[in-house]
């Protein structure tokens, strides 16, 4: 069963990315076949690092469908909905349970997307962590920048933005663990350690660029 979702939400996933790219797709099929698509658009001349942030943001939305984000912004970020009173739109929260809970359900309905993952603590101590043994993402891409705007940028600011819970994505690109925090307020990439300089060895995305003659500016890998 737990297949089964993760093929269909793999599925509907990289149809939100056609949409929200005009149309790249891949022949490919998989996790391998929505990397494909991300590093096409990633690599088109006018596609900046806000695009592509812009773009999984807006994928992250469709994928919730408009239902639950309300939802969750009520009963675990504590904001309350537009009723008419002064309090309209005012956080309460998050309230206590909202990080482990979250923590607890998330590898249900992302794990197509990362790979196998368990719940462990932040390093405050705090329940609310989520621990990705291997990231998928990230061992089939070997791309920082597509770690950095196709994953974790777009994760961080979706989660803070949308459902008003803040989350810091810390990538090992060493090991290809990756851990979610949820409830840490995340670090700007300028001042995030888990970020090295430079491109990763064996760069896919860098080999490409080196073909076309194309900067690294839109990588975000320097």
């Amino acid at each position: 069963q737990a297949v089964t979702l993760d093929k269909i939400l793999l599925k509907v996933f990289r149809s939100f990315v056609e949409k929200n790219t005009n149309g790249v797709s891949s022949p490919k099929e998989g996790i391998e076949g929505l990397l494909d698509q991300g590093r096409t658009y990633m690599l088109q001349p006018t596609t900046t690092p806000k695009d592509q942030q812009k773009m999984v943001y807006n994928t992250l939305g469709g994928l919730m469908t408009p239902v639950l984000p309300p939802f969750y912004r009520i009963f675990m970020s504590g904001i309350v909905p537009k009723l008419g009173t002064d309090y309209d739109g005012k956080q309460f929260g998050p309230w206590f349970y909202a990080p482990w809970l979250t923590s607890f359900v998330t590898p249900t309905f992302f794990g197509f997307l990362v790979g196998p993952s368990k719940t462990n603590r932040r390093k405050d101590g705090m329940p609310g962590g989520l621990v990705v043994e291997k990231c998928k993402f990230l061992q089939e891409s070997g791309c920082k920048g597509m770690c950095l705007n196709i994953c974790k940028l777009p994760a961080q600011d979706f989660f803070k933005e949308e459902l008003g819970l803040p989350l810091t994505v810390s990538p090992n690109f060493v090991t290809q663990e990756c851990q979610w925090s949820f409830g840490e307020e995340p670090l700007p990439p300028s001042k995030d350690p888990s970020f090295p300089k430079g491109c990763l060895a064996g760069c896919d995305s860098r080999k490409i660029m080196a073909e076309r003659g194309l900067s690294s500016g839109q990588l975000v890998c320097e």
